[in-house]
């Protein structure tokens, strides 16, 4: 735990963060946005977030601070281990895709909709998606043509 990078991984809808008895094991094969953002975050900064900091809403609304929302942001306030929280815009066909927050009857049901990804360096994001299927490494511009950043939160 902590500076190791992070796992790779197959992406897999329904399996999200682990209890640090699974997680430290690091036997996992699949997993979704949640986990990568928890493993990231244990594998290379040794910080344990709970599966319940990390599951939305409760990690939206409660876990760390706001470095920005809104949809607002500038690349120099953000710093490694940052979380991103995101509206997917368009999916892996390139088709638009629509998951603002008028697309859902509550504001909880938008929030967990929201995708999570973590920042791993001023131009760099870590995150599983299953527009390609697995963890990956994409730049903020490559983020941007398939999510739209709603917020970025700080947790240490």
């Amino acid at each position: 735990m902590g500076n190791n990078k992070p796992h790779y991984f197959k992406y897999k809808y329904d399996e999200g963060p682990l209890l640090l008895e699974e997680l430290s094991k690091a036997a996992f094969t699949t997993g979704n946005c949640r986990r990568a953002v928890q493993d990231y975050l244990y594998s290379v900064h040794a910080y344990f977030l709970k599966p319940e900091q990390v599951l939305l809403p409760e990690g939206y609304l409660h876990v760390g601070i706001f470095i920005t929302k809104n949809g607002e942001y500038d690349r120099s306030l953000y710093k490694p281990g940052d979380i991103i929280y995101a509206e997917r815009i368009m999916d892996k066909n390139n088709k638009s895709v629509d998951k603002k927050r008028t697309f859902f009857e509550t504001e909880n049901d938008w929030i967990i909709n929201l995708h999570s990804a973590i920042i791993a360096d001023q131009s760099l994001i870590y995150h599983t998606t299953a527009i390609t299927g697995e963890t990956c490494v994409w730049n903020f511009e490559k983020f941007s043509k398939y999510y739209k950043i709603i917020a970025i939160k700080r947790i240490k």
